[in-house]
């Protein structure tokens, strides 16, 4: 267990599919799971579409597909797993029968990861057998782009197994945020969620649309947010005393109404407003088109920050 090589993706959707390129990508043996065997022909062809990209970004000569098992039989595929990569849908009910059943055929030592946004460890894993074994690895996607995973422990989590899932996460060129207890959101999905109820009551009420929100992220603070995030970025803007004069300068606009975290309903006025407005903005172009000019850019500005991050860390 110490050099995890045999992975199980449960589910071959987007995050499933992202999981699997990327661990192929890092010689893993990969056993894939879903019901359909028609899925497999889809996920062969995302494999094929995002490995110029894989391969740039990891510096891989071949990709091996002897490595990649798919199975409809989910026994089948957990048996030999030495790392279990849960990736069903966001729902505690169905996520907590599936991780029960996941913990019946898995070995007794596997470790069993959920790739859930928000949901809490200890629930999803409350039937499941060894729980201490269960945890939360959350990616974003495209998973076998981005570096960031956040681990979750669950209430009987043990410290063993969160190191073991570290350690795995590391062998396949990931970033791990381990999070100190479990909350909901996590920590990435709950900022994202403010910025995005703070856009949909901007554009409910007319202020902008969605291509000028996201115009003032990708040409403002998203260009320094990939570099050093939120709060570095708020002590440079302190000057000489750093976060210390931020914080008086800019501390008492706390105070002042310029969010709303409530959501607003999403009512069919503001839902035609988000759907005509990412329309506009794809500019008639597919998803798979859009996907390749974002994953060709994601492998680059990670290539160029590696020069940067040197220098800060």
């Amino acid at each position: 267990m110490q050099n995890i090589k045999k992975v199980a993706i449960i589910g071959t959707g987007v995050i499933g599919a992202g999981w699997i390129i990327r661990c192929l990508a890092h010689n893993k043996i990969v056993y894939a799971f879903d019901k359909d065997i028609k899925l497999k022909k889809n996920l062969l062809s995302e494999i094929k579409r995002t490995w110029p990209f894989v391969k740039k970004l990891f510096n891989k000569k071949k990709l091996n597909l002897n490595n990649f098992h798919f199975f409809t039989s989910i026994e089948q595929t957990l048996k030999d797993a030495d790392f279990i990569q849960e990736c069903a849908t966001e729902n505690y009910y169905l996520k907590t029968k599936l991780i029960s059943t996941i913990g019946k055929y898995a070995k007794s030592n596997s470790i069993i990861a959920s790739s859930s946004s928000g949901l809490l460890p200890t629930r999803i894993y409350s039937k499941c057998k060894n729980p201490e074994r269960g945890i939360i690895g959350h990616p974003f996607n495209p998973v076998y782009l981005l570096p960031a995973i956040e681990i979750v422990p669950g209430k009987r989590t043990s410290k063993k197994n969160l190191n073991l899932a570290k350690k795995f996460y590391k062998s396949i060129s990931m970033n791990p945020i381990m999070v100190k207890n479990e909350l909901p959101g996590y920590l990435s999905d709950r900022l994202q969620e403010a910025l995005w109820r703070e856009g949909l009551h901007i554009i409910n009420e007319g202020y902008a649309t969605t291509e000028e929100l996201d115009r003032a992220i990708e040409d403002g603070p998203g260009l320094r947010w990939s570099l050093m995030g939120t709060f570095l970025t708020f002590h440079l803007a302190g000057g000489k005393m750093g976060m210390k004069h931020m914080l008086e300068q800019f501390g008492p606009a706390l105070k002042l109404p310029w969010t709303k975290l409530k959501a607003p309903k999403l009512s069919k006025k503001l839902s035609s407003r988000l759907i005509s407005g990412t329309a506009k903005q794809a500019k008639g172009k597919s998803v798979a088109i859009i996907s390749n000019i974002r994953d060709k850019y994601l492998v680059d500005i990670q290539k160029l920050r590696k020069k940067y991050e040197k220098k800060l860390r």
